[in-house]
């Protein structure tokens, strides 16, 4: 028996996970990241937990298994991504802390750039992206005047994916692949390069960048002192466009959201990188040998589960998930009680860094049970306008979707997503889907398998939730879009 290595570094934890050639999970590992958010908008994390965690995590799920390491036949990565640090050239060691993709320090920055709405039209041309905080472009920048100040050379930038990749070849793979590299604002989508014209805007040397590598190939051998072998890594996806990829093939009426930290919908457009009409975003699937590029159309909600972890961690109101979800059925409505969380800002389609979370509608008789049942449907709220969006944009009826995410464990947060959004959800017997696509890739990598399709369909539905109280659903949608008008512009 062959089996896989997928590391899955997220935004609140980091994981390994051991996979077979039937793609069947034989053991797990985690370890919480410590997020570190300040009143001022800034998130960080230390880039050397990141790291620390991960290749534990790695030896811990190796160990457990008590499998054979010379039968870990290759290691898959995926990643949070957009999330950037610097480290020194020389000594390998991080000069800065991880500025996560939530991180909005440089929105005024983004705001000035788009002023010029030449270069915003320019930018999403090239990129696919619109301006904003989220992307590693501006957040590059402000390392590169931070560090400088401190008179710091010899600095590279990476990505998750390239500072795990860098450590784990014992620095001998300085690389970055298309799918993280198309979420930076600095990659030109149809040609795979940095974008000279945008590095010269941000000031960035492409000598501190990564060399853009193919999502599936050879990224180079373990350090023999990690495992004890030199394993193949053959596989790199960011974490969204792995998770589309353990889907398998999608249908035209189809649609991939992932619920996790954030919301994220795709829904892949073929080998032409299509350009939005609207806050869409248009970004690489993945690269794969002896193919044309796949691309997809992205949208997503900047605040999904870290909302339910703010309730859980920072106000106490509930001491776990699973008490959050006995609460909210506990009640059949939210009591008038509406929650727009936009902790961080708004994405699609409102594009607003200076938007800010509100919870609107407590009156007396207000419970813990009504707060709980508005966080489920606001998280509803927001899957379901940007699925509209994907739906508008590409012109197709979307019928089903096919979900994933520590989230789409919650039945109720499911059924509430099909009586909003009208559509039949498929759950997927892999929740953990993002670690599964970068095993599927990993071992397509590795020849584990000759094509993708005959993979994919050891992928299936744990369970359909269909719609069964439309009419409520709109209504929590209705007043939902009345109180996300509020939470806009609230940061001057």
């Amino acid at each position: 028996m062959q089996y896989i290595l997928a590391l899955d570094i997220g935004t609140t934890s980091t994981r390994a996970i051991i996979f077979n050639q039937k793609m069947e999970q034989v053991v797990q590992v985690s370890d919480p990241l410590k997020i570190f958010a300040q009143e001022t908008s800034e998130v960080e994390q230390d880039a050397n937990e990141i790291w620390i965690k991960t290749i534990g995590c790695a030896k811990k799920c190796i160990k457990s298994s008590h499998i054979n390491v010379k039968n870990i036949k290759c290691i898959g990565i995926t990643n949070q991504r957009e999330t950037v640090l610097a480290w020194d050239a020389a000594t390998g060691k991080s000069l800065s802390s991880a500025i996560v993709w939530q991180d909005r320090r440089t929105a005024k920055r983004c705001a000035a750039l788009e002023k010029n709405r030449s270069l915003a039209r320019r930018i999403k041309a090239k990129t696919g992206l619109v301006i904003d905080p989220s992307f590693s472009a501006t957040k590059i920048e402000w390392l590169n005047t931070d560090l400088a100040k401190k008179k710091i050379k010899r600095v590279l930038f990476g990505t998750i994916d390239s500072w795990i990749l860098w450590n784990l070849t014992g620095k001998q793979t300085y690389a970055t692949e298309s799918s993280n590299a198309s979420r930076t604002m600095l990659m030109d989508l149809k040609t795979q390069t940095w974008d000279k014209d945008l590095l010269k805007l941000f000031k960035i040397s492409e000598r501190q960048l990564p060399k853009i590598l193919q999502s599936q190939g050879e990224f180079g051998l373990t350090d023999k002192k990690l495992f004890g072998i030199q394993i193949p890594i053959t596989g790199i996806l960011g974490d969204q466009q792995a998770s589309l990829f353990s889907h398998g093939p999608i249908h035209a009426n189809g649609l991939a959201v992932t619920f996790g930290t954030g919301i994220f919908a795709l829904k892949p457009i073929g080998n032409i990188p299509r350009p939005s009409t609207s806050g869409i975003l248009t970004t690489v699937a993945w690269d794969r040998p002896n193919r044309p590029v796949e691309y997809a159309y992205e949208a997503s909600a900047l605040t999904g589960g870290a909302m339910l972890e703010w309730f859980k961690n920072q106000i106490g109101l509930v001491k776990n998930m699973k008490e959050f979800d006995a609460l909210a059925e506990q009640v059949q409505t939210t009591g008038g009680v509406t929650i727009v969380p936009a902790f961080t800002g708004l994405a699609a389609p409102d594009w607003d860094p200076s938007a800010r979370g509100l919870i609107i509608g407590l009156n007396r008789g207000t419970q813990k049970a009504h707060i709980c049942r508005a966080a489920i449907e606001a998280i509803a709220c927001q899957a379901t306008r940007i699925a509209r969006l994907l739906q508008d944009q590409s012109g197709t009826k979307i019928t089903n979707w096919r979900v994933s995410g520590g989230l789409a464990k919650s039945n109720i947060l499911m059924q509430s997503q099909s009586d909003m959004s009208q559509t039949n959800i498929c759950r997927e017997s892999h929740i953990e889907s993002t670690a599964a696509g970068a095993a599927m890739i990993a071992g397509l990598g590795a020849d584990i398998w000759p094509t993708w399709r005959e993979i994919s369909k050891q992928m299936t539905c744990e369970k359909v939730f269909r719609p069964k109280r439309i009419k409520r659903g709109l209504a929590f949608l209705a007043q939902y879009e009345r109180a996300l008008e509020r939470a806009k512009n609230w940061v001057i």
